[in-house]
């Protein structure tokens, strides 16, 4: 890790310099670093495969989860009931896979999604559970639970007349009041099934509960939503947020980690929160970014903790700090 003299982090543990990079180190006036070489066994392997040919095994397997998924809950719309085998070995065999792929996080924001958008979006829900129950601590079988419960969490939306699922605009109070029902769906469905933990049901009920109680179907606060509901709402929003749908451009990941700095000491759980931010991070590093007056960057420094307005450089070499330079946002990501 390499620190500013007022102990604000420049480059992060694990980062992989490039020639901006090693430019942004000079105009921070650091001449030396010392480089850990990558151990030979085979869990750094990854690090030798070129990106893209990671990134391209990952969207192959990604796309064939989706499509696993899709069949499932069309089975559930249909027969009203939750194919709990498949399921859980989706879960185990599929997702777990994807969590554990060097740079997921980046990966998962680059998919191109133009249907289907409840399927994608329960699947990297279900992967960002996974990766963020990893930085929270979560492991063995507290975290597969939490990775069913994050790719199940919207199950109860097979139980929603598809012409309100599936409108292409924005709902009326009516039917977002419907809409809204697939929380109790979802719990419905299977909260007879004593193979089920309770924290996967809660994670279902309660993913829309907000922390100040603002949230549905109860409008439970604090410590009454479960943890893995907690950490739901965080990787619900974060790919919402990020996603592109019919009625709504996505956002960059830069500007969601703005959303989710201002919702995080009311509606989403502040620890959970902090650790979320903490890690995404990293993986914004050297995204190639696209600015709002056409120009593409590179993302070169993040600050301390915030990682909306990073300092980028320029395909002409400008180096410019976005949180003092105002007239100019990130647009979106061109290659994370």
């Amino acid at each position: 890790m390499i620190l500013t003299p007022d102990d604000k982090v420049i480059l992060s543990e694990g980062t992989i310099l490039s020639e901006s990079m090693i430019e942004g180190l000079h105009f921070w006036e650091i001449n030396t670093v010392f480089i850990k070489e990558p151990l030979s066994d085979e869990s750094e392997m990854d690090f030798s495969i070129p990106e893209t040919a990671v990134q391209m095994k990952f969207f192959t397997e990604y796309e064939d989860t989706v499509n696993i998924l899709k069949d499932s809950f069309a089975k559930i719309r249909f027969f009203k009931e939750v194919p709990l085998t498949a399921t859980q070995n989706l879960a185990r065999n599929c997702i777990e896979p994807l969590i554990n792929t060097t740079g997921v996080i980046n990966h998962i924001n680059m998919v191109r999604r133009q249907d289907d958008y409840t399927f994608h979006h329960s699947v990297n829900v279900a992967i960002i559970c996974g990766v963020l129950g990893k930085w929270l601590g979560y492991s063995g079988i507290e975290l597969k639970d939490l990775i069913l419960a994050g790719l199940l969490h919207d199950v109860g939306k097979t139980q929603i007349p598809l012409e309100i699922l599936n409108k292409p605009g924005k709902l009326s109070p009516e039917e977002m009041e419907i809409m809204r029902l697939h929380t109790t769906r979802g719990y419905r469905l299977l909260r007879n099934k004593p193979e089920i933990p309770d924290g996967v049901i809660h994670g279902i009920l309660q993913h829309h509960e907000r922390f100040d109680g603002s949230g549905y179907p109860l409008g439970v606060s604090g410590d009454q939503i479960h943890p893995y509901a907690k950490i739901i709402a965080i990787a619900d929003m974060y790919d919402a947020m990020t996603s592109d749908r019919v009625y709504h451009r996505k956002n960059s990941p830069f500007a969601v980690v703005e959303m989710i700095v201002e919702e995080m000491f009311n509606k989403l759980d502040p620890q959970i929160g902090t650790v979320f931010l903490n890690n995404v991070r990293d993986y914004l590093l050297g995204n190639i970014v696209e600015l709002s007056d056409g120009r593409q960057a590179e993302v070169i420094y993040l600050g301390q903790f915030m990682a909306a307005r990073p300092v980028v450089v320029t395909e002409d070499k400008e180096y410019i700090d976005l949180e003092r330079n105002k007239t100019l946002s990130i647009v979106q990501v061109v290659k994370a």
